[in-house]
């Protein structure tokens, strides 16, 4: 469909077909938060993705199929849609935590879907996707998805661009894959993000796939804000000499472990002077324990973002990002920071410079080696900037400054954890990123749930990111899942959830946290979880580095496989039993009893006798929230 303006050149991509797009002779006027650039039929893009006639013939149905909308960033909602699953459009009662998911203005209509940056169509195991070539130099793509039209449109997010003629708006590339590997597979060709990945390396022991997966301890679902010097020389001193899980991973197997401070060690959000009343010392004395340790100490920022009477507004009004009338743009909403909060404007030079000083600060004089620089959305909010332009070309700047520090004043490495982070303009900047919600000690948040809060924090949801954005991990980023829990205090997960979750986010993310008080770790379950990493590691015939992906195969309900099919499973994520039929799912259903009749589970949470179930041919039943792995 042709767009005013716009031009449209084809051309063989790396894995299917690359379309660029550019203003014609009349130029562009920078108008609107966002302006379409072009449009498909989804028959125009499997004709593109070049797909066969036999795979084609599982697109038909428009209204079964799952659509995968990527999501604007870490809090969006990761997971597949299916018929009539669509994604909220608001919070009720809580307007401003819509942004925490969802990117100014994208305002779906009733039933549409929006996606961004890596989208796809799913008809069983063959996928169309569709994936921006955002990276920084190009506007942030957002995809329209109109299943009952069978229409896609394409639209670029650069309010206050003005644009000459033939000036390049956006790149994307269209392709077929045959399966969830070849997915990730594709994705990787496409993104050549491995030099960023590699320089992560030091995190993870330099060794490849689950084996080499790194991670660590963090302060936050421990002490939440409430951490002093005294609370994090404790958790120091018991980390390596208690059976808990960053000990049984990383330093009795000496491989590399960062040691997070969150928030808490700050006055005041926007204000980054250390609170002295909590470490009087400051934080250099920590964080030379936490290297003595031989540990990689690690630091909480959320640098965008300023508190309503914080000291910097105070200071620095100008700073702030503001509205066409004046007023503080509202960044987001948090009770534990006094509700709504605002941001930077970062088109000022001197914010940028600010951005720059904070990281070199924390780097050369407090001494941490990973800065975790968390609700990083809040630099694509649009407003009027001082400088002008548009709100991507600011946030490219930004955090440009904010990782420009590759060592510190030793030559020792530094690297950076992205968080709410827009994954389109960020992957080249922070190859390691957060890609869900926020989790939880509990498996839901009932509040926040009838908000209508997808981005909410708790177990459930952030597991369903995890899952949904998986084929991500290793392709173009390394994928943060957030923490898992083994402690037996302050916990409401049931056995069976900790499992789930710590293997969910093993094998289908790349990096392990731990916040657990490490005097308070079930000794079974952790050791017993320890294992199970260490023996999900080993590649298998033929597979030289062992990889995990998910297929969604029924609401809340995933198949697992490892790359050299050696290991399959069940994720359960529903309130619900979950029944396997022979009939509906033959081969899946075969390799999972026989292993589990022939006594090779790994973990068994299926609620009946397999060896009964198999002579019976009835269906193989999986517990509630529970996950089991069996090899094959």
């Amino acid at each position: 469909m042709e767009i005013p303006g716009i031009s449209r050149a084809a051309s063989p991509g790396l894995a299917g077909t690359k379309l660029r797009y550019s203003t014609k002779a009349e130029g562009r006027e920078g108008k609107g938060l966002a302006f379409t650039y072009d449009s498909f039929s989804f028959d125009e893009l499997l004709d593109l993705a070049r797909v066969g006639a036999e795979a084609r013939a599982g697109f038909a149905d428009r209204h079964r199929l799952a659509i995968q909308p990527g999501g604007w960033q870490s809090w969006s909602a990761g997971w597949e849609l299916v018929g009539r699953e669509s994604l909220p459009r608001r919070v009720f009662g809580l307007p401003p935590l819509i942004k925490y998911t969802n990117r100014d203005g994208d305002d779906p209509r009733p039933r549409e879907i929006v996606g961004h940056f890596i989208c796809y169509l799913r008809a069983g195991d063959d996928y169309v996707c569709v994936a921006s070539m955002d990276g920084g130099v190009l506007p942030p793509t957002s995809f329209r998805f109109d299943r009952s039209g069978g229409r896609m449109s394409a639209e670029a997010y650069e309010a206050g661009k003005d644009r000459g003629a033939g000036e390049a708006v956006a790149e994307i590339e269209i392709f077929h894959a045959r399966g969830f590997f070849d997915l990730r597979d594709k994705l990787r060709l496409i993104y050549r993000n491995g030099e960023a990945i590699g320089r992560l390396d030091f995190l993870r022991g330099g060794t490849p796939g689950k084996d080499g997966g790194g991670g660590g301890f963090e302060t936050w679902y421990h002490h939440y804000s409430n951490i002093n010097e005294r609370l994090i020389l404790d958790d120091l001193e018991a980390l390596d000499r208690t059976e808990n899980l960053a000990n049984l991973r990383f330093v009795r197997r000496g491989r590399p472990m960062v040691f997070q401070i969150d928030d808490g060690w700050q006055r005041s959000l926007g204000d980054w002077e250390i609170d002295r009343t909590r470490f009087p010392r400051g934080l250099a004395p920590v964080t030379q324990a936490i290297t003595e340790k031989g540990y990689i100490p690690g630091l909480w920022f959320a640098p965008f973002l300023v508190l309503p009477r914080g000291e910097l507004c105070r200071t620095r009004p100008e700073w702030l990002l503001r509205d066409r009338s004046g007023r503080p743009v509202v960044a987001g909403w948090n009770d534990k920071w006094g509700k709504t909060f605002h941001c930077l404007d970062l088109s000022r030079p001197e914010v940028l410079d600010y951005l720059r000083s904070l990281m070199d600060r924390a780097i050369d004089e407090w001494g941490f080696r990973f800065l975790k620089l968390d609700f990083l959305y809040a630099g694509l909010l649009s407003g009027a900037f001082a400088g002008g332009g548009a709100a991507w070309e600011h946030y490219r700047k930004a955090v440009t400054a904010l990782t420009a520090r590759k060592t510190d004043g030793e030559g020792r490495p530094v690297a950076y954890l992205g968080c709410g982070i827009p994954f389109g303009p960020s992957y080249r900047h922070f190859p390691l990123s957060r890609i869900g919600a926020d989790t939880k000690e509990d498996w839901e948040y009932p509040i926040a749930r009838l908000l209508g809060h997808v981005g909410r924090p708790s177990a459930f949801v952030s597991l369903m990111d995890t899952i949904g954005r998986a084929y991500l991990d290793g392709a173009v980023l390394v994928n943060d899942p957030d923490v898992v829990f083994l402690r037996k205090v302050d916990c409401r997960l049931t056995e069976n959830e900790k499992e789930l979750i710590a293997l969910g986010n093993f094998l289908l993310g790349g990096w392990i946290m731990v916040s657990d008080d490490p005097e308070s770790a079930e000794p079974g379950l952790t050791a017993r979880i320890a294992g199970l990493y260490e023996e999900l590691s080993m590649p298998g015939p033929g597979c030289p580095v062992e990889e995990y992906g998910a297929v969604r195969i029924a609401p809340e309900v995933f198949r697992l496989e490892s790359r050299s099919r050696t290991v399959s499973g069940i994720l359960n994520l529903s309130d619900r039993r979950f029944r396997l039929r022979r009939e509906r799912a033959e081969g899946l259903y075969d390799g999972l009893a026989a292993s589990l009749a022939a006594g090779t589970a790994l973990v068994d949470h299926c609620v009946i006798d397999a060896a009964a179930a198999v002579r019976r041919r009835s269906p193989l039943v999986f517990a509630p929230r529970s996950i089991t792995l069996v090899r094959v």
